[in-house]
């Protein structure tokens, strides 16, 4: 029974391997514009731009940052920013997307903002939630669509900090993100190091399969010679 038991034992805990993690993609905009501010900036390596967003190099327009950032409240109003590529995932993955922000450093107004994934057709989260400068919150614990976004707001003095949006896959796809805001007024939440991991479902490995196959083949071999101990012995 001892031999038994371990060589289960020792297919347990082989039999899959450890999930893995992955930056699948990061941008911190320094590089933008040649390192300098742009207004209404479209141009961007990574993203495409709906409505109007400013890049600002720190130390321009009154804004601290590191390196350059990302206001998304553009010269002549408010924008989105989109990732031109598309990220495959698979079931089972855990699905991140981070990003630091900032309030407005100019004003003292409460910036809405929001960001999102974009699936393309319908797929199934198995949960969705988002982690806004507190402890990660599930809201969604099933979910079935095509995009889904996430909303709220950062008062103008608020310093960087990461936030993040995130989901279990519950079906493999593949997917495209958005950050944006809502305000108005020509100054809005400051964007920057915006990245997107994806942690890997575990799955079992071919030797631990073997081994598996092999724990099996000794286990049978033990049991068979213990009976034929038995009927000599008795």
């Amino acid at each position: 029974m001892r031999l038994v038991s371990s060589v289960l034992a020792l297919g347990a805990l082989s039999l899959a391997a450890p999930a893995s993690a992955a930056v699948v993609f990061s941008d911190t905009f320094d590089a933008e514009n040649g390192g300098n501010s742009a207004l209404n900036y479209a141009s961007f390596a990574n993203f495409s731009v709906v409505g109007n967003v400013d890049v600002v190099k720190s130390g321009d327009y009154g804004i601290t940052c590191s390196g350059s950032c990302v206001d998304l409240d553009g010269s002549t109003g408010p924008g989105m920013i989109s990732s031109l590529a598309s990220f495959a995932f698979n079931a089972g993955d855990k699905v991140r997307l981070s990003f630091d922000l900032g309030g407005n450093q100019r004003n003292s107004d409460f910036d809405g903002f929001f960001a999102g994934f974009d699936f393309g057709s319908n797929e199934t989260l198995l949960n969705y939630g988002f982690n806004f400068g507190g402890g990660d919150v599930i809201v969604l614990p099933t979910y079935t669509w095509s995009g889904i976004s996430t909303s709220s707001g950062i008062a103008a003095n608020t310093p960087f900090s990461t936030y993040s949006i995130f989901f279990t896959a519950g079906s493999a796809g593949a997917l495209s993100f958005n950050i944006g805001t809502d305000s108005a007024d020509n100054v809005g939440p400051l964007l920057d190091k915006v990245a997107l991991s994806i942690d890997k479902a575990a799955v079992p490995e071919p030797a631990a399969w073997a081994m598996m196959l092999a724990g099996f083949g000794l286990v049978g071999t033990a049991m068979r010679r213990r009976e034929k101990m038995a009927v000599t012995f008795a």
